[in-house]
């Protein structure tokens, strides 16, 4: 089957948890964790982005894959990051442009960054900026979230 997740595995890369029925997805990272809550008859799996799928340059943490049927997935890239938002926005937009991490079955795309802090929107528009920019260029949906605040698909 060609799919996303097919795709990486064929590419020699593994998966840190396989594709399965779970019910929540837990990514952590020094401290920090981002909960996806996935909704029945979903399998979902979750690779590691920097220093395995990505080597060199700008990359995210983590990428989770959730499978709607065998040709329509959705792809979250998830960083987590201390409170440099702007530097976690710069790895989530070099980790969408790259090869491996598109595929024709991914039909939702979504990039989450979870910061300790985020900048006030009104005196740094940045993160702002970048959600219009991701919509825009990518179709993806940038949030931000507080570590172990759920996020569900």
């Amino acid at each position: 089957m060609d799919n996303i997740y097919s795709s990486l595995i064929d590419k020699g890369f593994k998966p840190k948890q396989d594709l399965s029925y779970r019910k929540t997805v837990s990514v952590s990272e020094e401290g920090k964790s981002y909960l996806l809550d996935v909704s029945d008859k979903k399998q979902s799996a979750q690779f590691q982005v920097d220093g395995d799928i990505l080597v060199e340059g700008q990359k995210c943490d983590k990428l989770i894959l959730v499978e709607f049927k065998s040709d329509s997935w959705a792809e979250i890239l998830v960083e987590l990051k201390g409170a440099n938002v702007a530097h976690a926005i710069d790895q989530l937009e070099c980790s969408l442009k790259n090869k491996n991490l598109q595929h024709k079955t991914i039909t939702e795309s979504r990039a989450r960054i979870i910061a300790t802090s985020f900048p006030a929107s009104k005196s740094d528009p940045t993160m702002e900026k970048a959600k219009k920019r991701f919509r825009q260029l990518y179709k993806c949906d940038l949030r931000g979230f507080k570590s172990k605040q759920k996020d569900s698909i």
